[in-house]
């Protein structure tokens, strides 16, 4: 059996599910062109995951992918997240990436998403 077979897609693809960096509207492209599309879920809000769904249910009747992060995020150590920096910190320094330098936060990925 075939990838696309056991997803019901026409494309033997899966989209990437991207925190932070994506909503609904790719999940429903991605869907619509053949392929599994994904919503990511694990910095939305409840009420900002049921209105990304309900879009999507409203503009696709193809299959899609819901995700969610599944581990337990660790306890906060001001000397781990000092390490990680200053590991990134020479990646951080141009003019693309300023927003970049004071959004993340210990654990995984941006700040949580208020959209909805």
């Amino acid at each position: 059996m075939r990838i696309s077979e056991l997803l019901g897609t026409e494309l033997p693809i899966i989209q990437a599910p991207m925190a932070g960096a994506q909503a609904g509207a790719m999940a429903i492209a991605v869907s619509n062109a053949g392929a599994l599309g994904s919503l990511p879920c694990a910095l939305l809000t409840a009420e900002a995951m049921r209105k990304e769904l309900e879009a999507i249910k409203a503009q696709t009747a193809r299959p899609y992918n819901v995700n969610f992060f599944c581990h337990v995020p660790p306890a906060p150590s001001a000397e781990r997240e000092a390490a990680w920096r200053a590991a990134l910190a020479p990646y951080l320094t141009t003019e693309n990436s300023a927003s970049m330098r004071h959004n993340f936060r210990p654990g995984r990925g941006t700040r949580p998403s208020t959209r909805g």
